[in-house]
């Protein structure tokens, strides 16, 4: 297998984040502390029904997501869903996937530093009424990708620490601002859990949920990629995963709710209309300087979340050194003192910052730097990244299901092999190709449609170059199939006694 070196400094650091350091990095990975400022899809997709699609999308995440939960159960592996997919069909579907999650990432930073500069700028335009300059709007987003790394280069038991000492204080903050909010409204009503009070109906619900509801929860999987360094994570990852997508949830639609409530329903095409319905219905309970207070903590409290993303990343990337797909043994080095992929991380950031200031330099120039940009800088990062996310993850689905063919002395009974390995798989397929017509297709005006075509431009040449490097067979080893094959334990066993 290759190691890229025989040292013990290439071994992840076993048993460094326990059960509450895993959910806290699935609750960052969603980033559930930001629900009261991600709100306005819903409801203007939604009206007052607008919690209805974060209920829904959380309940048909939790169903499509389980065979990628199933394999966590078998092999927890830094690669992340990649090792599934390799199981399940070769080392080239594995590849494939490898590549998809890694450009996704990449995405995902960009989205993720353009959406701290939106919360900056527009936060302060609207209590304010003060633009800032497009420098700053920049300067945002590089800080934000400056703090991911700083923060997911740190030693995995250190981060999971981090990451609980940010994430639990600031979940209390944001809850105790939505239930303040519920308290005090004067319009309170069971007519906003009525799924019948929709403005576009039922068909507007399962739309919204299908486009909205379901991939706000896609980055369920930040925990799977630090598996190998898990405390018993055969058994904690797969509930790590669950009790954080609830409990994010949860309070996505208690926020949702808290803003629907706040003002009168007369005035809920305000809401809809809002790029950040939480500054226009919340001002009517906090004085504006408590509302920046809020949004500045939130801001600063998820430029430090988003290092359990990447440390994901980096994980995935070495893991691809380590299996010498990348042909690296630099990347494939483990930082001695901390027993993490810095470098992997370091290349991650330089190619993240690359692309935020490309991006963002030909918004400007394109679009003028102005609100609307602003907020489309976050929307076209998103779209990118979402139509990478559906390549990543459908191939490594169908996975189980032929890795438990070819493996009987795993006990897995026949229906529930059938359920979690074809059925649940096959109906995500179809969700897959209903959202990504009706969110993606369905509305390709620009610049959205030029981001569509990068992000089939990289699906397309990913595909050909895993097909060019499985031809000249320097597809390197899978060390997921190692970690299987050298286990020596059924399914169950491996359930009942890690250590």
């Amino acid at each position: 297998m290759t190691e890229g070196s025989s040292s013990g400094s290439n071994k992840l650091s076993k048993n460094s984040i326990g059960l509450t350091g895993m959910i806290m990095i699935t609750i960052a990975g969603v980033l559930a502390i930001i629900g009261p400022l991600e709100t306005a899809a819903f409801i203007g997709d939604a009206g007052e029904a607008a919690v209805w699609p974060v209920i829904l999308g959380f309940v048909l995440f939790a169903l499509v997501s389980l065979p990628i939960l199933e394999y966590t159960r078998i092999a927890p592996f830094a690669g992340g869903y990649y090792g599934l997919a390799e199981l399940g069909f070769g080392k080239g579907a594995g590849k494939f996937t490898s590549l998809s999650n890694y450009f996704f990432y990449n995405f995902w930073q960009m989205a993720n530093a353009f959406f701290i500069a939106f919360l900056a700028v527009d936060t302060i335009y609207y209590l304010y009424n003060v633009m800032l300059p497009f420098y700053a709007w920049v300067l945002f987003g590089v800080i934000t990708l400056i703090l991911t790394y700083v923060v997911s280069v740190m030693k995995a038991k250190n981060l999971g620490r981090v990451i609980v000492a940010i994430t639990i204080p600031t979940l209390i903050l944001v809850v105790a601002f939505i239930v303040y909010v519920i308290l005090k409204s004067p319009y309170n009503s069971p007519a906003f859990l009525n799924p019948a009070n929709s403005s576009t109906g039922i068909s507007g619900i399962f739309l919204a949920t299908a486009v909205l509801g379901f991939y706000l929860f896609a980055g369920y999987g930040a925990s799977i990629f630090f598996g190998e360094e898990g405390v018993k994570a055969r058994k904690n990852l797969w509930r790590a995963v669950y009790i954080g997508l609830s409990i994010s949830a949860l309070i996505i639609a208690m926020s949702v709710y808290s803003e629907l409530i706040a003002i009168p329903r007369s005035d809920l095409s305000i809401v809809s209309a809002a790029a950040n319905p939480q500054l226009v219905t919340w001002t009517h309970y906090f004085p504006i300087s408590v509302l920046m207070a809020f949004n500045m903590i939130v801001l600063v409290v998820s430029m430090a979340s988003y290092a359990a993303g990447g440390g994901s990343q980096a994980r995935l990337l070495w893991a691809m050194a380590r299996d010498g797909f990348v042909k690296s043994k630099w990347l494939a080095q483990l930082n001695p003192k901390t027993g993490v992929p810095s470098r992997t991380a370091l290349v991650n950031f330089i190619l993240a910052l690359i692309t935020f200031l490309s991006v963002s330099s030909l918004l400007a120039k394109f679009y003028g730097y102005n609100p609307n940009t602003v907020v489309l800088g976050f929307f076209v990062a998103g779209t990118t990244s979402t139509i990478l996310w559906y390549f990543h993850h459908f191939v490594p689905e169908f996975g189980l299901f032929s890795f438990l063919r070819k493996h009987k002395e795993i006990n897995y009974s026949r229906r529930r092999k059938i359920l979690a390995g074809l059925v649940i798989p096959l109906a995500g397929t179809i969700l897959f190709i209903y959202t990504f017509y009706e969110g993606i297709i369905g509305d390709l005006v620009e610049p959205y449609f030029a981001f569509v075509i990068l992000a089939t431009v990289i699906v397309i040449g990913t595909l050909l170059y895993t097909f060019y490097k499985q031809r000249k067979g320097e597809l390197g080893e899978s060390t997921v199939s190692y970690m299987v094959a050298e286990s020596g334990r059924s399914f169950n066993e491996t359930e009942q006694g890690e250590k």
